[in-house]
This record gives structure tokens, C-alpha cells and sequence, in this order.
């Protein structure tokens, strides 16, 4: 009786193995060379870098976002814990007091995270707008090539057929000529 197993093994299995055989094919020094040079010639090693560097520039700038409005945070905390050592109506009153400079420094640490994100989007979108106008060029180029080498095939095709009409005729004309020089004889 068969099981009703619910749990995919062929397929992780196929996952699997298709898994290993890239992580392999891509591990060797040769596959690597030539795909860093095809990456490279389509422009998608410098893309995927000038992404990656724009990614770090916006995590740097995320991150000192957050920390100047945490530094921001930590000080008015400190000023609410000092009015409130002097009596709750004091904490209150600070805390209505603080509240706007710490909404502020949150508002600008999200808006600088904001920007460094639409930064990031920038870059990658500019960047791959010039990998798809090389990727274009490259499949014309790639066209213009097959034309041409279907073009030179096409001569050559047409050049030995005529080469080969003409011995054709040229052996005819031959086996004629024996003809007739049997028939004289």
C-alpha cells in the first residue's frame, strides 16, 4: 500500500542534485574565469559593484541616521529621568517637552533612510538601463554576425554548386566526346 506522503523527496532530491551540479560547475577555476570575463563584457560585474558599493553607502548613511537619533533619544531620556528625580508633574512636563525633539530625530533618521534607499534604487535602475542597452547591443551585434556568416555560407554553398554543375558539364561533355570518338572508330 502506498504512502501518502506529503513531503516532495523526488523533488528535493532533483533540487538537490541540480544545486550540487551548479555549486560545482561554478566552483571551478576555468568556469569562474570565463564567467567573470562574459559578466564583465556585458557590464554586469561593474554593475553588480557600483550596486553594491551605492548598498553600503545607504547602510552607512541608514545606520548613522539611527544612531544620531538614538544618541538624540538617550539625551532627552536622561533629561525626563532628571526632571523625574524632582517630581512626577516634572517628568510630565519634560516628556511633553522632549517628545517633539525626539519625533524630530526619528522623522529625519527615516527620512535619511528613505533617501539612501531611493539612492540605492537610483543607482540600480541607472545601472541596469546600461546593462540592458549593452545586452541590446551585444544581441545585435550577435545578429549582424549570423547574418553575415549565413551570408558567407550561403556564397560558398553557391560557389560549390557551380564548381559542381561545371565539372558535371565538363565530365558530360567528356563522356560525349568518347562517345563520338567510339562511334568514329
Amino acid at each position: 500500500m502506498k504512502s501518502d506522503r506529503h513531503f516532495p523527496l523526488k523533488r528535493l532530491l532533483v533540487l538537490g542534485a541540480l544545486v550540487g551540479a551548479g555549486a560545482y560547475y561554478f566552483s571551478r577555476e576555468q568556469n569562474r574565469r570565463a564567467l567573470d570575463a562574459k559578466l564583465a563584457d556585458l557590464g554586469l560585474k561593474d554593475a553588480a559593484q557600483d550596486v553594491g558599493q551605492s548598498v553600503t553607502k545607504g547602510w552607512e548613511k541608514t545606520r548613522d541616521a539611527a544612531k544620531d537619533a538614538g544618541t538624540v533619544i538617550a539625551e532627552k531620556a536622561g533629561e525626563v529621568k532628571d526632571a523625574a528625580a524632582s517630581g512626577a508633574q516634572a517628568a510630565a512636563d519634560k516628556v511633553k517637552e522632549v517628545a517633539g525633539d525626539v519625533k524630530g530625530a526619528v522623522a529625519d533618521a527615516s527620512g535619511k533612510a528613505a533617501d539612501a534607499a531611493r539612492d540605492t534604487a537610483a543607482t540600480a535602475s541607472d545601472r541596469a538601463a546600461d546593462v540592458a542597452d549593452k545586452a541590446r547591443d551585444a544581441a545585435a551585434d550577435a545578429k549582424n554576425a549570423a547574418a553575415d556568416k549565413a551570408a558567407e555560407v550561403k556564397a560558398d554553398v553557391q560557389a560549390k554548386a557551380a564548381d559542381v554543375k561545371a565539372d558535371a558539364t565538363k565530365a558530360a561533355n567528356d563522356v560525349k566526346g568518347a562517345a563520338r570518338d567510339a562511334k568514329k572508330a
